[in-house]
């Protein structure tokens, strides 16, 4: 599977779907300017349209649906998500659905249009990715905040 056509195909099957959302994680470090290798797609929706969205990515072969998450419970910190997977001939992916709940409350504002020949692609603004890097905490996540603030006025 190649991740690229797979972002593009979830992109529009949720803006057909007419699903509040914005991409997030390692893609939105890449389109914010922070090249960052992912093997997942993580998407922030409206808690409301979580059911849509998974019934959206159904038809592209998203039908393994993990027990829903949550990281921190009760903290500042707490995120909420929703993992459904594919596999084709072997080849797993992974897109997450963080919902735009608790610590991840009025994200979806002030998103980003990109244009793409592909169709649009909805990404969460630069702010709050940084934003939700860093309530993350991992390692990982870290490391992506250093690397967006290093591209800072370039």
């Amino acid at each position: 599977m190649n991740l690229v056509d797979e972002l593009h195909a979830v992109a529009s099957a949720l803006v057909t779907a007419g699903v509040r959302h914005a991409v997030c994680g390692g893609i939105a470090v890449t389109v914010h300017g922070a090249t960052r290798s992912t093997k997942d797609i993580d998407i922030l929706v409206e808690p409301a349209h979580l059911q849509p969205a998974l019934e959206a990515v159904r038809p592209l072969g998203y039908v393994f649906a993990a027990l829903p998450m949550v990281f921190d419970r009760g903290s500042e910190r707490e995120r909420h998500v929703q993992r459904v997977s594919k596999i084709v001939a072997g080849e797993h992916l992974v897109l997450d659905f963080l919902l735009a709940e608790a610590s991840f409350a009025g994200f979806l504002d002030g998103r980003t249009e990109l244009t793409l020949s592909e169709g649009p692609l909805v990404v969460v603004s630069r702010d709050v990715l940084l934003r939700m890097k860093r309530l993350a905490g991992r390692a990982q996540d870290l490391a992506d905040v250093e690397k967006l603030e290093a591209t800072d006025g370039q």
